[in-house]
């Protein structure tokens, strides 16, 4: 029951900081000079110029750090983004900002390169002053890229699933120039900072065996194995926080590990994320609705896996949940805390 109770506390506390990294971005702040040109490099390395501050966005990922940076004008400015995909996979956040910002559902769907349906023609019709997508997304979009660079619209790249504190800092950093509110931007980064460095330098002073970690998205239940992490996302997240990833070096990015892998492995702690995603009725459910009592009973059910009852972390009552959307984001301190505290 402890460890529920610690839970709930962990939802309360993904719901204040998203609020409290989106709303407190509300703030006025003088922009900077119309229409200026200038020259960034983005998260691929690339060297691109465009005119700030930008106008007309188009944005396929990482929306909240958008909107954080960007401030009470944020959705006027966006003409395009990757709505279904948000929409469809984040429900209940979705939700939550369409309660507030109604206006959001009307802005126009250009698709998701991940998912194959990215519409260059969208987006150029859209007019856009730039396009920001996540680094992720570069490989598999590489042709529309080069379709919108030669329609005279610039791309960048912003990467927070690498989950490095210096990746968070250059892509905040990135959309307060590009954004025009670079002092918005430093607050954020420096909060963040803070708050990362803090659990950091604890972590330099102990001295003890670290446990071995499986992180799991919960998305298909526990009939079917989700996506674990290598030193990306969750997987990076565990090393940071003092844990031993047991994905890693067997995954490059995310993709399900091999059961019988999973079983011999042993790790000592077991995190299945959580989210809300209806389709899968036995899927991990976290969120802004989320009942805790069906929360816990959905958990409980991973560990009736077939073998599940003879792993060290079962055993020893140590298989958390924790939501899927508190990675790759600049509030994703929140993670980094309760992972320091579990390990």
């Amino acid at each position: 029951m402890q460890k529920f109770r610690v839970l709930l506390k962990v939802i309360i506390v993904i719901i204040l900081l998203s609020l409290f990294t989106t709303l407190l971005g509300y703030g006025q702040e003088r922009e900077a000079g119309k229409g200026q040109q200038i020259t960034v490099t983005d998260l691929s390395g690339r060297q691109v110029t465009l005119k700030v501050p930008v106008k007309r966005v188009v944005i396929t990922f990482n929306f909240e750090e958008y909107i954080a940076v960007s401030g009470q004008d944020a959705f006027k400015k966006i003409v395009g983004w990757t709505r279904g995909y948000w929409k469809g996979r984040r429900q209940w956040i979705w939700k939550k900002y369409t309660d507030t910002f109604p206006e959001i559902d009307d802005i126009p769907d250009v698709g998701y390169a991940y998912k194959g349906t990215f519409s260059t023609e969208k987006v150029i019709a859209l007019n856009p002053d730039v396009v920001i997508m996540a680094k992720f997304e570069k490989k598999i979009a590489e042709t529309a890229i080069k379709q919108l660079e030669q329609a005279g619209i610039p791309v960048i790249f912003i990467d927070y699933h690498a989950q490095t504190l210096e990746n968070h800092i250059k892509s905040t950093l990135l959309l307060g120039k590009v954004l025009g509110k670079e002092k918005r931007s430093q607050e954020i980064v420096d909060f963040y900072q803070k708050q990362v460095n803090k659990v950091c330098s604890r972590l330099e002073k102990i001295d003890k065996q670290k446990p071995t970690v499986y992180v799991e998205c919960g998305w298909k239940g526990p009939s079917t194995y989700g996506n674990s992490y290598g030193n990306y996302m969750w997987g990076a997240l565990i090393e940071k926080c003092g844990g031993i990833n047991i994905a890693k070096g067997k995954i490059e990015r995310w993709g399900p590990l091999n059961p019988e892998y999973v079983l011999k492995a042993d790790p000592g702690v077991i995190i299945i994320t959580g989210s809300y995603w209806p389709k899968n009725p036995d899927s991990m459910r976290l969120g802004y609705y989320a009942n805790l009592e069906e929360s816990k009973k959905l958990l409980k059910n991973f560990t009736k896996r077939p073998g599940w009852k003879n792993l060290t972390a079962v055993k020893n009552n140590r298989i958390y949940s924790i939501h899927h959307g508190l990675s790759r984001h600049i509030y994703d301190s929140a993670a980094i805390q309760y992972f320091a505290k579990i390990f």
